[in-house]
C-alpha cells in the first residue's frame, strides 16, 4: 500500500458511514424491542379483564372474560402491525430515503394483490363480521360445518379450533357460513333416560324432579335455573323415555349431564325403577319335538343400553 492508498484512506470520513449505517441498526433493534414488549405486555396484563369482571355477575363473567381476550388478541395484531409499519418508515427516514414516492408505490401495489387475493380480503372481511356481531369469542365451544371444537385462537384472517381429540383445526374465515355456537349466554344440559313400561310414570317424574334437586345442590355455580323433569317424550320398543332438563352456566352442560346421570342411576337403584335394556328371543326348531309339542325358547339378555 503506496502513500497514495494511504491519504485517500485517510481521507475517508469514517464517522459520518458509522453514524449513517448504525442509526437504522438502532432503530431496527428499538423496533424489535418494541415488539417483544408488546408479547409480553399481552400475555402478563390481564388487569383489564379481572378488572371489568368482578363488577358483572357470575354467570355473565365468563363471557365478559371471553370476549375481552378476543379483542386483546385482535388489539395485539393491530399494534403489532402499526409499529412495524411505523419502524419501517423510521428506518427509510434514516437513509434519507423519501417514503412518500414507496406510499404511491405500495397503495398501486396493493390494489393489484388485493384483485389477485380476493379470498385474502374476504377472510378479513369475514372476520371483521364476526367480531361485529360478536358470533364466538375465543373459548367458546363451537360448530363451524363439520368441525367442532374450542375456539383457541381467532384472528382476522383465520380461526383456530381444538378439537375434543387434541387436533387443531385452522379455518379460514372467509370460508364460515353457519356457526353453531354451544356456549353462547348460556347452556341447556339434556339428558335422557329410559324406563320400564311397568314403572310408575308419575313416580318416576317425581324421582328424576329430586334428583334435578340434588344436582343443583351439587353444583350451584354450574346450574342456574332448576332443573325440570319434562315426563314422558316418546314410547319406544323396549322402554319410556323420560327427560330431564335445565340451563347451565356456558359450557358446563356437559358437567352437569355427567352429574344427573350418575344421580339418576343411584336414585333408580334405590327407588327399584328399572332402566331396561334389549332383550333377544331364540326359537330353536328342531325342538319341536319337546313334552307338549311346543318349541323351546330361550332368552338372552344384551347388556347393551337401549
Amino acid at each position: 500500500m503506496n502513500a497514495e492508498d494511504l491519504a485517500r484512506i485517510s481521507r475517508i470520513d469514517w464517522f459520518g458511514i458509522f453514524t449513517f449505517w448504525a442509526k437504522p441498526v438502532v432503530i431496527i433493534v428499538i423496533g424489535y424491542c418494541m415488539d417483544k414488549l408488546l408479547l409480553k405486555l399481552h400475555s402478563k396484563s390481564k388487569f383489564i379483564e379481572r378488572v371489568l369482571s368482578s363488577h358483572v355477575q357470575d354467570t355473565k363473567r365468563q363471557i365478559l372474560a371471553q370476549r375481552i381476550k378476543t379483542f386483546r388478541g385482535l388489539a395485539l395484531q393491530v399494534i403489532r402491525t402499526i409499529n412495524v409499519i411505523v419502524f419501517i418508515f423510521f428506518v427509510f427516514d434514516s437513509i434519507n430515503v423519501d417514503p412518500k414516492p414507496l406510499l404511491a408505490g405500495i397503495g398501486v401495489v396493493g390494489l393489484g394483490l388485493s384483485l389477485a387475493a380476493q379470498n385474502i380480503l374476504r377472510d378479513f372481511l369475514n372476520g371483521l363480521f364476526i367480531v361485529i356481531e360478536d358470533q364466538f369469542n375465543v373459548g367458546d365451544w363451537v360448530t363451524i360445518g363439520s368441525f367442532s371444537g374450542t375456539v383457541e385462537t381467532f384472528t382476522m384472517r383465520a380461526t383456530r379450533l381444538r378439537a375434543a381429540d387434541g387436533r387443531l383445526i385452522i379455518i379460514p374465515n372467509g370460508t364460515i357460513g353457519q356457526v353453531i355456537n354451544s356456549t353462547k349466554e348460556f347452556s341447556v344440559a339434556c339428558v335422557d333416560v329410559g324406563v320400564s313400561y311397568e314403572s310408575d310414570a308419575k313416580r318416576v317424574m317425581e324421582v328424576l324432579a329430586e334428583c334435578g334437586e340434588e344436582a343443583m345442590s351439587a353444583l350451584p355455580k354450574s346450574i342456574i335455573e332448576k332443573p325440570k323433569a319434562l315426563g314422558i317424550m316418546d314410547f319406544r320398543e323396549s322402554d319410556i323415555l323420560m327427560r330431564v332438563t335445565t340451563r347451565t352456566a356456558p359450557g358446563e352442560q356437559w358437567a352437569v349431564e355427567r352429574a344427573l346421570r350418575l344421580i339418576i342411576k343411584d336414585r333408580f337403584d334405590k327407588e327399584g325403577i328399572e332402566i331396561p335394556y334389549p332383550q333377544v328371543s331364540v326359537h330353536d326348531a328342531s325342538a319341536k319335538a319337546a313334552p307338549g309339542g311346543g318349541e323351546a325358547e330361550q332368552s338372552f339378555k344384551s347388556p347393551i343400553d337401549a
